[in-house]
């Protein structure tokens, strides 16, 4: 059965890691991205703008990713959030899950593992 890929958006405020996470989406059919930003303020707005299934968000970019996780969660209960992070703080895990991330992914893993990880979200 074909399905829809499911519209991403990626915050990150390194444009290095925005750009190798969008590039091995792209390169998946099941994903399409339908926006970037750099900061928690400017995930939100494109995240309102663009309605995406799913939401790459970086836990430590300016403004806050958890920050942008509540605000995400609260205005569009149908997203998806998946925090990508470099961050072990249990204090940012346990953040972004009160927060209604549904995902906690570590910078350091293999970006080629990615599509997989966020599709079972």
């Amino acid at each position: 059965m074909n399905r829809l890929p499911r519209r991403v958006l990626i915050a990150d405020d390194h444009a290095p890691t925005r750009s190798d996470v969008r590039q091995v989406l792209d390169a998946d059919p099941r994903f399409q991205v339908c926006a970037e930003a750099a900061d928690a303020a400017g995930a939100v707005h494109a995240c309102l703008r663009e309605r995406p299934d799913l939401c790459v968000l970086d836990v430590k970019m300016p403004g806050g990713g958890v920050a942008a996780t509540w605000e995400i969660t609260a205005r569009l209960p149908g997203t998806r959030v998946v925090m990508l992070t470099v961050s072990i703080d249990d204090g940012d895990l346990f953040g972004a899950i009160r927060a209604g991330a549904d995902g906690y992914l570590l910078k350091t893993m293999d970006l080629a593992r990615l599509p997989d990880a966020l599709d079972s979200v």
